[in-house]
């Protein structure tokens, strides 16, 4: 009984928003491949797998509460949400957005003056196109000493403040800032302007949580579930082994 009512304190969380998701699912391009369910699922999965707490929030939610908001394809930026991360990261905390992001308003109308639109001064990055890739064809970078694929949507962007932590290694856009991170008061902003896979979203978002002090709450096994919760009589640990072996 002592368990009752303990919940998980996440120090993560990922921002999912309904209207954006319909927006996406309804948008003519840049490819029909893109699915906004799928996407946040990997960025969910590779912190589950890393043993991170993580809530799911919403508009209506506070960010201040967590060290680390990620809002993978936030295509749709509604008023006072970019005012909201404004706010948050130049407290300390630490925000993460993917491409496909800040590129219409709350009507579903695109918006000008570059993308990616309300969020450039945060994110630190202009993105002047995107490369929508046919199923199969990949571009690729290299982060800290290993090779990943980048896949479906690669945003062409120029660092404005931002600073670049890998770039595209094939076709015109050799070069050009992948991944970036970007100083904004007291805490920073990053971008990943392509889709990966699930390898690469864990070898980075380790890092990115290791640096906004979200700490995992065990070092990760792989098939061991790893959750912490909380309640008036302390904390509690479980560990669930799904393997079929001891570990």
């Amino acid at each position: 009984g002592r368990t009752l009512g303990a919940r998980t304190k996440a120090d993560a969380a990922l921002y999912f928003d309904w209207d954006n998701w319909w927006a996406i699912d309804g948008s003519a391009g840049p490819s029909k491949d893109l699915d906004y369910l799928e996407e946040f699922f990997l960025y969910y999965q590779a912190l589950y797998e890393e043993n991170i707490g993580v809530d799911v929030i919403g508009p209506q939610d506070r960010f201040s509460e967590y060290r680390l908001v990620i809002a993978p394809m936030l295509y749709m930026v509604k008023p006072g949400l970019d005012e909201k991360i404004r706010q948050f990261v130049s407290d300390g905390g630490c925000f993460a957005a993917t491409c496909f992001s800040g590129m219409a308003d709350e009507n579903d109308l695109i918006v000008t003056g570059g993308y990616p639109g309300r969020l450039r001064d945060i994110l630190g990055i202009w993105v002047e196109e995107s490369d929508a890739l046919p199923e199969g064809r990949e571009n690729h970078f290299t982060y800290k000493g290993k090779r990943y694929p980048a896949r479906l949507l690669c945003d062409l962007s120029h660092p404005e403040g931002a600073q670049a932590l890998s770039a595209y290694e094939e076709d015109f856009y050799a070069g050009m800032p992948v991944l970036t991170v970007n100083r904004f008061g007291a805490g920073q902003a990053f971008y990943m302007g392509a889709c990966s896979g699930p390898e690469f979203y864990r070898h980075w978002l380790s890092d990115v949580c290791k640096q906004c002090g979200a700490a995992p709450a065990l070092p990760p096994v792989e098939g061991v579930e790893v959750t912490e919760r909380e309640n008036e009589n302390g904390t509690f640990l479980f560990v669930l082994n799904h393997n079929e072996t001891p570990a």
